[in-house]
């Protein structure tokens, strides 16, 4: 199946229920090549967009509030090393703000996208309270649009608030509408069930769920949701591919040690990016340093083997126990 007729399918996966085979998206990427930096690209689902095999996550810079001027030296620092991923949120305090005075100098060379939070239980309050969100979130990227807008956390909502009438999916179908976001995604990290029926919907471009060798054990993801996601020919991100902070941790406050041991952390990225469907790992970055490495290892990244994945999992098993439910409630 060439490229085009490929894409073309995708497209209408909502409505005919086709199956984007890992298969075919493996074959895919592996026609997808590399950018001018020599990163690999993967193709995002039925968004058809190219993306580097590794995302710049806006998170630690804009939660630990090291001031404009570091900021912009890591986000600069993973954008001229070739990264075309920008995510962020407007929950991520001042990472839309940091990411203003950087981002206009490379709107056309990156995939950005952003996510709006509902907390509000009655699904127009919620709506509303992320129409503002997404009002502001474009002032501080000082931009007119994004190319992908997240329905932030959805694990935290029931899927009958999502999907009501008037609610959190409806009002980012209206973005899309008004052409303030090209894309529609979710992402969450905990209630796993919670996903299907969004997706479900047909609506969804592209997912972001937790992904690494030891929640693998704990959030089912890969199990439950990734099969649903690519029925429906959504994009695939992995995220917390490091392990992540939990909640009630510090979070970002301070620069610390992720929670899979440092002699992992290569293997780490090699695993989310080898499960089926996968386009890219978005990786937080606390300093340029850790952006060189994160690229380095994404230039030479090559599929783990049976064996090596399953050995990650059987240390990821004991890890799973010692961490327990860190992102929140599994079901």
């Amino acid at each position: 199946m060439n490229r085009r007729k490929f894409l073309r399918n995708v497209s209408a996966l909502a409505g005919a229920a086709a199956v984007a085979s890992p298969s075919v998206l493996n074959a895919l990427n592996a026609e997808a090549g590399k950018n001018a930096a020599g990163i690999p690209l993967r193709i995002l689902g039925r968004t058809g967009e190219k993306v580097t095999i590794i995302g710049l996550g806006s998170a630690p810079m804009g939660l630990s509030k090291p001031g404009a001027a570091a900021a912009a030296e890591v986000y600069e620092a993973a954008l001229e090393a070739g990264i075309n991923y920008v995510d962020t949120a407007h929950a991520y305090e001042e990472a839309e703000t940091y990411l203003g005075g950087v981002i206009p100098r490379y709107r056309d060379k990156i995939f950005l996208t952003t996510k709006a939070l509902s907390t509000k239980d009655d699904p127009r309050e919620a709506a509303q309270e992320m129409q503002e969100q997404f009002e502001q979130s474009l002032r501080r990227l000082k931009t007119t649009h994004v190319d992908l807008l997240h329905i932030h956390s959805i694990g935290d909502s029931a899927p009958e608030k999502v999907l009501a009438a008037g609610g959190p999916l409806e009002f980012v179908k209206k973005m899309k509408e008004k052409g303030l976001t090209r894309f529609i995604g979710v992402t969450g990290h905990n209630r796993t069930p919670r996903f299907a029926p969004v997706i479900e919907s047909g609506e969804v471009d592209v997912i972001m769920v937790v992904l690494n060798f030891a929640d693998y054990h704990q959030y089912l993801f890969e199990e439950q949701i990734l099969p649903v996601a690519r029925r429906h020919g959504c994009g695939i991100l992995a995220m917390k591919v490091y392990g992540g902070h939990g909640k009630g941790s510090a979070g970002y406050t301070k620069r610390g040690p992720a929670k899979i041991d440092g002699a992992l952390l290569e293997s780490a990225l090699r695993y989310s990016l080898g499960v089926d469907g996968v386009a890219a790992a978005v990786l937080g970055f606390y300093g340029s340093d850790e952006v060189r490495q994160s690229v380095a290892w994404a230039k030479r990244c090559q599929p783990l083997s049976p064996a090596e994945t399953a050995d990650l999992r059987a240390k990821g098993h004991q890890l799973a126990g010692e961490w327990g439910p860190h992102f929140g409630p599994t079901a």
